[in-house]
C-alpha cells in the first residue's frame, strides 16, 4: 500500500524525513516500521510527538483530525470543523493498567477495515513513546508546580507570563493580570497554628483553580500571594472572576467561618509594556484595595 497523495495534505505538518511509506497486505514493512519509530522517538514533548504521528498517519492512511485525552489534557490537531465520521481507540499502558489514554480520528469517511488495521499496528508503535513523554509531562509539571497548592509555581508564572505577552503581541490577544493577596494571613497562622493556614491557601487554590477558564492560568507567587493571567482578558473578564470568586468563598464555610477575605489587583496588558511593568500596574492597586480593605476592618471589627 503505497502512501496517498490528498491536497489536503499541506495543512499538515508533515515532516520532511518520512518520504515513502509501504505495507504488505495490512502489514507495515520492516523499513516502514522502522521509520516511523525513528520519527516517533525524535522528541519526548508531548505535542511534538502527536504531531509527528499526525503526520505518519497522514502518508501512511489519509488526514485526519486527531484527538488524544489523557490525565495530562487534551491535545488536538487541526480541529477547525464538524466531521462525519469518528472512530475512537483506548490506548493500553501495560496488562495491568487499563489504558494510557483515548485517541480519537475524525474525518468526513468511515473508516474501512484496513484502515483500523493499520491504526492498530501504528498505535503498538505510538504507545511506548507516548508512554515515555507522558512520563517527562509529568516530572516537568513537578517542576513547575506548587507542592502545598498544586497549582503553578513563581518559575512557571515567570515564564508563562512572557510567553503570553509575546503570544499577545503577534496575535493582538487581550490580555489581563490579576493578584490576590489574603487579608490577615498572619492572625490566622499565629491563632489557629500553620497547618490551618495551609488549608486556607490549599482552599483558595482550590476556588481560584475552579473559576476560571481553560485558557486561563493560576499560580501561587509565594506565602498568601497568588496571580491570575486571564488571556483573553479584559475589564469584563476580570469582574466575571471577582464576581465568581465572591459567590465561591460565600459558599465555603471553612472560610467564612474564619472571616476571610482577600485584595485584589488587576492590570490590562497593553502592546510595548513588559511583564515586570504590568505587574507593578496590577500590584499598586492590589495594595490600594488592601489598604482600603485594612480600614474597613477597623471600623468594623469581626466579633471574637
Amino acid at each position: 500500500m503505497k502512501a496517498k497523495k490528498d491536497a489536503t495534505l499541506a495543512t499538515y505538518p508533515i515532516n520532511n524525513k518520512v518520504v515513502t511509506f509501504a505495507s504488505n497486505g495490512l502489514t507495515l514493512s520492516s523499513d516502514t516500521r522502522a521509520t516511523c519509530l525513528a520519527l516517533l522517538q525524535e522528541n519526548l514533548d508531548l505535542k511534538q510527538l502527536l504531531t509527528n504521528f499526525a503526520s505518519i498517519v497522514a502518508r501512511i492512511i489519509r488526514p485526519f483530525n486527531i484527538r488524544f485525552q489523557s490525565a495530562h489534557g487534551l491535545f488536538s490537531l487541526n480541529n477547525q470543523e464538524k466531521y462525519l465520521c469518528s472512530n475512537t481507540y483506548n490506548l493500553p499502558l501495560s496488562s495491568t493498567s487499563p489504558r494510557i489514554g483515548s485517541i480519537t480520528y475524525q474525518s468526513n469517511k468511515p473508516l474501512m477495515m484496513s484502515e483500523g488495521q493499520l491504526f492498530v499496528e501504528l498505535h503498538e508503535l505510538l504507545v511506548p513513546c507516548l508512554r515515555h513523554a507522558l512520563k517527562f509531562a509529568e516530572l516537568n509539571a513537578l517542576v513547575f508546580k506548587d507542592h502545598l497548592t498544586n497549582v503553578g509555581n513563581r518559575a512557571y508564572y515567570d515564564e508563562s507570563l512572557q510567553r503570553a505577552i509575546e503570544q499577545s503581541c503577534r496575535s493582538q490577544q487581550s490580555l489581563s493580570l490579576m493578584l490576590f493577596d489574603i487579608d490577615d494571613f498572619k492572625p490566622i497562622n499565629d491563632n489557629w497554628g500553620h497547618l490551618k493556614g495551609d488549608q486556607v491557601l490549599q482552599h483558595f487554590a482550590a476556588i481560584l483553580t475552579k473559576i476560571i477558564r481553560v485558557s486561563d492560568m493560576v499560580f501561587r507567587l509565594g506565602g498568601d500571594e497568588f496571580v491570575l493571567i486571564l488571556q483573553p482578558g479584559d475589564q469584563h473578564s476580570v469582574d466575571k472572576v471577582t464576581e465568581r470568586l465572591l459567590l465561591e468563598v460565600g459558599k465555603t464555610p471553612f472560610l467564612t467561618e474564619l472571616g476571610f477575605s482577600t485584595s485584589i489587583g488587576f492590570a490590562h496588558w497593553v502592546l510595548g509594556q513588559d511583564a515586570n511593568q504590568l505587574f507593578a500596574t496590577a500590584d499598586k492597586k492590589l495594595y490600594t484595595q488592601k489598604a482600603h480593605n485594612m480600614v474597613l476592618k477597623k471600623r468594623n471589627p469581626q466579633p471574637s
